[in-house]
């Protein structure tokens, strides 16, 4: 009895499962007619086409991530109802019509089929392309991040693939307070002119105003400021004419590769800037384009008082005081010519040296940012116009705008550390620590002797990249502001010793700046003083700090 009970038991399953399987195939039939795998698979495929095109678009704009996490839950919440929509509805020559299952034979027309497989295919070949384009990327990649696992002074030091120059400061043949000032503003001019030139990198003017009013030796200062080249020459300014003698020199082979005497007219001294430029790329023997050389020529002031009042307001140094008197002779040249980019450049440049440790909105922060609108309106490829531009965009949230301010600049010069070194910052400014760091290292390997660069270090510790934010400050002059980023990363570290040994360094030094602060707070901390620590906490937020 029990036997046939089991055994009829079996016949219900057997029949239960053959009308499921029956029912299954009729459902998967039912999906093949309405194209739901193939609408599904096109759908799979659109979107992991979608994500890749994004994924390169966003990160060439340094978009924020949550544009493209939004666009991923987007994504997947749209296939189940892409899958209902084509269940439900078929895409006729005559527009959207609800398919209806007892209609089998005109389920889903031809068209529709032909346009998935079209699609379909479509779809792959595009995704081919992306695979290879992101193969490339990540080869390209992985070479750099060779970059990333090399110390800072393995940066600084790698082998450059282009040359490398510095043009010192002209020494005055007969030093007057009267002509003094036309030795490091004539290199200026010529410095400024080379930074178009994207087969040479050359040294900005803050890096040899230290060897102004100096007799020195080429092959020392060269290897000092590791270059390749070394433009140097005396000159003598004898009633309207400027007579200026120039040479360039090899510095490994020590070899003078020419001597000049070059002779113009004071009130022509700004065609110096393209008549040296001329020299110096035939004796280096470096590649141009004409572009290049119409940007070095771009720049050419209208009235000979205007131009004098303008280079005198270079030689003044980048102190408070400087900075007013370079303000008053710039606001004198731009009264006699309006048209002169440079000026407007030099004087927004001055008028955010004043601003930067005040509010981004004061008067004078306010005129910095409309001077240097003002002459990139005279010229829209001023190097110098466009990075100030980009750090006041950067201090005031407009992280776009400076972003593609500082990419015009390498679009001009690919080779400009500085402007690698201002993206490295803007990326540092939001956040993004590892782009900042993969620029900024760029920076030191094609300029590691700018003083400004040495900054790197606050974004290593922010990065929680320690042992190179230590590293890193040796590549540098000693300071305060060195020693006390070096003792924090020690902190981090667990190297509380070491730390205080740091934290006294800066104190000894510079005892009444906010890096001593900082450092005693942390000391305090250290050794076991929370109020004490907290004490300096509050001294400090009477400094006003600027990241930079």
């Amino acid at each position: 009895m029990a036997a046939k009970q089991n055994s009829g038991f079996r016949v219900i399953c057997n029949s239960v499962l053959r009308k499921n399987l029956v029912n299954l195939k009729k459902y998967i039939a039912e999906l093949k007619k309405r194209h739901v795998f193939k609408a599904g698979l096109a759908y799979l495929i659109g979107a992991w086409v979608l994500t890749e095109v994004s994924a390169l678009v966003l990160d060439t704009f340094a978009v924020p991530p949550y544009v493209m996490k939004t666009i991923l839950i987007v994504l997947v919440i749209g296939f189940p109802i892409w899958l209902i929509f084509s269940w439900v509805y078929d895409l006729t020559p005559e527009g959207i019509k609800k398919t209806h299952k007892s209609d089998p034979d005109t389920l889903k027309s031809p068209v529709i089929n032909h346009r998935l497989n079209r699609t379909i295919i479509g779809l792959l070949s595009i995704a081919v392309v992306l695979l290879v384009v992101n193969q490339l990327r990540i080869s390209t990649n992985n070479s750099e991040n060779k970059a990333g696992n090399r110390t800072p002074d393995e940066i600084a030091t790698a082998e450059k693939p282009i040359e490398l120059i510095a043009v010192l400061p002209f020494f005055n043949s007969k030093s007057d307070p009267e002509t003094d000032y036309l030795g490091f503003a004539m290199a200026d001019q010529i410095i400024g002119g080379l930074v178009y030139l994207q087969n040479m990198v050359v040294r900005p003017s803050a890096s040899i105003r230290q060897y102004e009013h100096q007799r020195i030796d080429p092959k020392t200062v060269g290897e000092e400021l590791q270059v390749d080249y070394i433009l140097i020459g005396n000159y003598l300014k004898e009633d309207n004419v400027i007579r200026l003698n120039v040479e360039l020199i090899h510095v490994h082979s020590n070899e003078i590769i020419w001597r000049k005497p070059l002779q113009v007219d004071f009130q022509s001294a700004f065609e110096l800037q393209d008549i040296v430029a001329k020299e110096v790329i035939a004796g280096m023997n470096v590649q141009f384009t004409q572009k290049e050389l119409s940007r070095i020529r771009k720049n050419i002031p209208h009235d000979p008082l205007a131009y004098e009042y303008f280079l005198r307001s270079i030689s003044y140094t980048y102190t408070n005081e400087g900075d007013q008197l370079a303000i008053k002779m710039l606001e004198k040249s731009i009264e006699l010519d309006s048209t002169y980019a440079p000026a407007y450049y030099h004087l927004g440049d001055r008028l955010h040296r004043n601003a930067i440790y005040g509010s981004p909105n004061s008067e004078e922060a306010l005129r910095s940012e409309n001077a240097l609108l003002k002459a990139l309106s005279l010229n829209s490829e001023h190097m110098g116009a466009l990075g100030n531009l980009a750090m006041r965009y950067t201090e005031t949230d407009r992280i776009m705008e400076a972003v593609e301010l500082t990419k015009q600049i390498l679009e001009i010069n690919p080779n400009s550390a500085e402007a690698h070194f201002s993206l490295g910052y803007i990326y540092r400014y939001t956040g993004m620590n590892d782009e900042a760091i993969h620029e900024m290292e760029k920076a030191i390997a094609l300029d590691s002797k700018n003083r400004v660069f040495r900054t790197i270090i606050i974004t290593y510790l922010f990065a929680g990249e320690y042992e190179k934010a230590i590293e890193a400050g040796r590549l540098f002059e000693e300071s305060a502001f060195i020693f006390e980023i070096q003792g924090l990363a020690l902190f981090k570290l667990g190297k509380n010793t070491e730390a205080v040994e740091y934290f006294n360094r800066v104190i000894k030094l510079d005892p009444d700046t906010g890096e001593a602060t900082v450092s005693s707070s942390t000391k305090a901390f250290i050794e076991g003083n929370p109020e004490e620590a907290l004490s300096y906490a509050i001294q400090f937020e009477q400094f006003q700090i600027a990241d930079a």
